[in-house]
């Protein structure tokens, strides 16, 4: 699978992403994650490096990840 990174600005510090987690993201996120392959939708608050992250949705396929990002608008 391809490495793909798609964001979108919601407002002055808050953007919505699709792309892999890493493990500050899922550091930053609290959560555990028992299956971290594959792509995610989340939302990161702060500028430049976040300082929140909320994991919305795990994507199981480059396709999916293709196709929300076209109905979100992401780029």
């Amino acid at each position: 699978m391809s490495e793909y990174y798609f964001s979108a600005k919601v407002d002055g510090d808050t953007t919505l992403c699709i792309a892999p987690l890493t493990d500050r993201r899922i550091e930053l996120s609290g959560e555990r994650i028992e299956d971290c392959s594959g792509y995610f939708l989340y939302q990161t608050k702060g500028e430049g490096e976040p300082g929140e992250v909320q994991i919305i949705a795990r994507l199981t396929s480059e396709e999916a990840a293709l196709r929300l990002k076209e109905m979100l608008g992401l780029r």
